[in-house]
């Protein structure tokens, strides 16, 4: 949704209509960083992650850089494969193998939109994690029910998600994911346990 540039914030927010770019933490690393090839990148993962057999692929968009060629040669050297995605592209579109003729997908796919549920073209997901306060369950009930249903403490459940929106809206984003949890026992607040743990 954003280029991950400082001065095109303001531009992002106004092509897209949401107002992640305005907010969006993510460090990006675009001068300088490195391009490989599927079978380039899962070597270099396994020289600097070792035994580690599980990968995450996140944003920007994922959807538009892995394909499942990437998916495949992850697969094939053992990782479990997690995606994050905005919803925007479809899996099929993403993940489709014409050398295979069969759809290549991750393992897992969390999807955190950021535009309104009608713009959604993710076909099916295994986490949905709203970011509070902009991104609220009332707008998304329909693509909710897009969600998997896993097992989870015993029982068959979709995973769906609030997390408070870190920055200086920090206080009122928890007070915010506390009330709809209460309100909605269908959904569970999540975290960044990363920034918990006080790792980049």
């Amino acid at each position: 949704m954003w280029s991950g540039y400082e001065e095109d914030r303001e531009r992002d927010a106004e092509r897209t209509g949401a107002g992640c770019p305005l907010w969006c933490d993510t460090d990006f690393t675009k001068e300088g960083s490195d391009e490989f090839t599927a079978a380039g990148l899962v070597s270099q993962m396994k020289e600097e992650g070792g035994e580690i057999g599980f990968c995450v692929l996140t944003g920007g968009e994922p959807f538009l850089q892995a394909d499942a060629a990437l998916i495949e040669a992850l697969h094939d050297a053992g990782y479990q494969v997690s995606i994050e995605t905005n919803g925007t592209v479809p899996i099929e579109d993403a993940f489709w193998s014409e050398s295979r003729e069969q759809l290549v997908p991750p393992d897992w796919i969390t999807c955190s939109p950021k535009l309104p549920e009608e713009q959604l073209q993710l076909e099916r997901f295994d986490e949905l994690k709203l970011i509070v306060p902009d991104y609220r369950p009332s707008d998304y009930k329909d693509f909710a029910e897009r969600g998997i249903v896993h097992g989870v403490n015993g029982e068959e459940r979709r995973i769906l998600q609030v997390q408070p929106e870190d920055g200086p809206r920090l206080e009122e984003a928890k007070n915010l994911a506390v009330e709809i949890v209460t309100k909605n026992p269908d959904w569970q607040v999540s975290v960044q346990a990363h920034k918990m743990l006080g790792i980049a």
